[in-house]
C-alpha cells in the first residue's frame, strides 16, 4: 500500500485544541458512541487549566472561581453529564460576599453575596434611591440567563439569541437608561473584568448571560484548574478517546466539493476523520484551511474580529496567611469611571483584580494573582520575540511594570501584608505565548455589538467550531460552546434531554 495511506488513522471525529471547549466536545462525542480523536499543541491537555507553583505556592491561571456550580445549577448539570462530578469536589465562596470591589477615589465598598435575592438587598441598602433601578437590571439579569439554551434546559433554541448579542442595547446604555449613579453603574459593570469587554461595547444581553450564573453562586474547586484537567484526562481515558499531545495541526484537508476529509499534523501524520470540532482562535482556524475553503467576505470577517484586552499579572506570595481572599476576590477601581476604557489607561488607573493562590487545597491563601488590564500593543514593540529569547529593553521595561504593580497593590490592598514578594510577572506577550491568543488578547475574541462572530456551523461540511469565540469566555461560557457545536452533531433535543435526566 502507498505509505500516505499506512500513515492515516481513521476516526469519527477529530477535536482540534484541548482547552476546556475541546475537552468537552471530545467527551460529548465519545459518550455518545463516535470513535474520536484529541489533538493539542502543547505536551498535555488543558495547558492554560493546569497553572504553575513558584516557592509551594500554586498559581492557577486558567480557573480561580465559577458561577453557577451550584447543586442543579447549570455547570453542577454539565459536570454531571460529563461524568466529571464524581472527580471534583467543589467548595462556596464567601456567600455574604464573594467578590468586594473597593472604589479608590470615594472609598466606597460593596459585597457581592451570593443569590439574587441577598444581592438585591445589598445593593438597595447601599443605594436606596435606587430601588427601582436596582430591581429592574436584576430582573432583566434573570430573565435573559433563563433564556439561554442548555443554560436554562427549558429554554427553546433561539436562532435569534445571536444576533441580539451583535444588535445592543450596550451594557453601559442599559445601566444609563436605568440610573444616574455613577458608582452604581461601576458596581454592576464589575464584572466585566472577567471577560474583558468595557461596558460601552459589550451588549447587555451578553453581559446578563454570564453574570447571571454569578450572581446565582460563586464556587472554587479543591485543586483548582489542576483538579479539573485531572478529571477531563480521566474521563477522556475511561471513554476511549485517543489523545495526540505535543502534535501540532497543519491543515485541514477539505474535498474539492467542500467536505472536511481529514487533520493534518506536522510530520506528515493525517489523521482522517467524518468530521472535526475545531476550537482553536478562528483566525488560526482559516490559516489550516485551503484557501477557497470560505467565501472572501467570511474570511475578511474573521480576520476582522478584535480581541479582548490583555493583562499585566503579578504572581506573589507571603510568609504570612493571607484571609483576605480565602474564598473571596478584590476587585478595586482607582479611577471615577470605574470600568469605562478598559485596558485603555495608565497602570495607575486601571482597574486591579485580585485572586487567591494556596500551597494545598483548603489552606488560608499564602500568595495572590494581580491582574491589571491593558491593550496588547503596550508590548508590541518587542512582537518579533519569543518565549525565553526576549531582548534587554524587554527585560527592563518588564522590572519596571512589575515594580509599579507591587506598588499599586501594597497602596490599594494594604490587608493583604507587607511580607510579599513577587515570584513572576506576565505581560501580553506571555498570554500570547502560553495561551495562543494571536493577540495576546487574555480572553480571545471579544463579544461585542456590532461584531458578528463565528458560529458553530460552518460552510465545510463536516467542521465545527467551538470555543470562547462562539460563545462567552470562562469555563462556563466554553463548556456550553461544546454543547452548541455538538448539539448540530448529536441533536440539540438529544443533549438536552440527556442533561435533564441529570438534574
Amino acid at each position: 500500500m502507498p505509505r500516505s495511506f499506512l500513515r492515516a488513522m481513521t476516526h469519527d471525529f477529530v477535536v482540534v485544541g484541548a482547552g476546556v471547549s475541546g475537552l468537552t466536545s471530545a467527551l460529548l462525542l465519545a459518550r455518545n458512541g463516535y470513535s474520536v480523536a484529541l489533538v493539542e499543541k502543547a505536551g498535555h491537555t488543558a495547558p492554560l487549566l493546569r497553572g504553575f507553583s513558584r516557592r509551594g505556592v500554586h498559581f492557577d491561571t486558567g480557573f480561580h472561581y465559577a458561577g453557577g456550580m451550584g447543586k442543579g445549577e447549570p455547570l453542577d448539570v454539565f459536570f454531571r453529564y460529563l461524568g466529571l462530578s464524581d472527580r471534583l469536589s467543589s467548595f462556596p465562596f464567601d456567600a455574604n460576599g464573594f467578590d468586594t470591589i473597593r472604589t479608590v477615589p470615594n472609598g466606597f465598598e460593596f459585597r457581592f453575596p451570593s443569590g439574587y435575592d441577598p444581592l438585591r438587598e445589598n445593593l438597595v441598602e447601599a443605594f436606596p434611591a435606587e430601588r427601582s433601578a436596582v430591581e429592574t437590571y436584576l430582573r432583566a439579569v434573570r430573565s435573559v440567563f433563563d433564556s439561554v439554551p442548555y443554560l436554562n434546559l427549558d429554554a427553546p433554541l433561539d436562532p435569534n439569541g445571536a444576533l441580539r448579542r451583535v444588535f445592543g442595547p450596550t451594557l453601559r446604555e442599559t445601566l444609563d437608561s436605568l440610573t444616574g449613579d455613577e458608582i452604581l453603574k461601576s458596581v454592576l459593570s464589575t464584572h466585566c473584568l472577567l471577560y474583558g469587554v468595557p461596558p460601552e461595547e459589550v451588549s447587555f444581553q451578553q453581559h446578563a448571560g454570564i453574570v447571571g450564573s454569578y450572581y446565582l453562586s460563586a464556587r472554587g474547586i479543591a485543586g483548582g484548574g489542576r483538579s479539573l484537567a485531572t478529571a477531563f484526562d480521566a474521563r477522556l481515558e475511561e471513554l476511549g478517546v485517543e489523545i495526540h499531545r505535543g502534535c501540532e495541526v497543519t491543515s485541514l484537508s477539505v474535498a474539492p466539493e467542500g467536505v472536511l476529509r481529514g487533520v493534518q499534523l506536522e510530520g506528515g501524520k493525517e489523521l482522517r476523520c467524518g468530521g472535526a470540532v475545531v476550537t482553536v482562535h478562528p483566525r488560526t482556524m482559516l490559516e489550516m484551511v485551503p484557501g477557497g475553503s470560505f467565501r472572501p467576505a467570511y474570511k475578511n470577517r474573521i480576520m476582522g474580529l478584535e480581541d479582548t484586552v490583555s493583562a499585566f499579572m503579578l504572581y506573589s506570595v507571603s510568609d504570612l496567611p493571607v484571609p483576605a481572599l480565602s474564598g473571596r476576590n478584590l476587585f478595586v477601581l482607582p479611577s471615577a469611571d470605574g470600568f469605562r476604557r478598559i485596558g485603555n489607561r495608565p497602570l495607575e488607573e486601571s482597574p486591579l483584580y485580585l485572586t487567591a493562590a494556596r500551597m494545598h487545597p483548603g489552606d488560608v491563601p499564602r500568595g495572590f494573582i494581580g491582574i491589571f488590564p491593558t491593550l496588547p500593543e503596550t508590548t508590541r514593540e518587542w512582537e518579533d520575540s519569543v518565549t525565553g529569547n526576549r531582548p534587554e529593553s524587554y527585560r527592563r521595561f518588564k522590572e519596571g511594570i512589575t515594580v509599579r504593580m507591587e506598588h499599586l497593590v501594597k497602596r490599594y490592598c494594604p490587608e493583604l501584608g507587607r511580607a510579599t514578594a513577587c515570584v513572576e510577572t506576565s505581560t501580553p506577550l506571555t498570554v500570547r505565548d502560553f495561551g495562543n491568543a494571536p493577540s495576546g488578547g487574555l480572553y480571545g475574541v471579544k463579544h461585542k455589538v456590532g461584531q458578528y462572530n463565528p458560529v458553530p456551523l460552518t460552510r465545510v461540511k463536516g467542521l465545527y467550531l467551538a470555543g470562547q469565540a462562539v460563545t462567552s469566555p470562562g469555563i462556563l461560557g466554553a463548556i456550553l460552546s461544546g454543547f452548541m457545536a455538538c448539539g448540530n452533531i448529536l441533536g440539540h433535543d438529544r443533549l438536552i434531554k440527556g442533561l435533564k435526566a441529570c438534574r
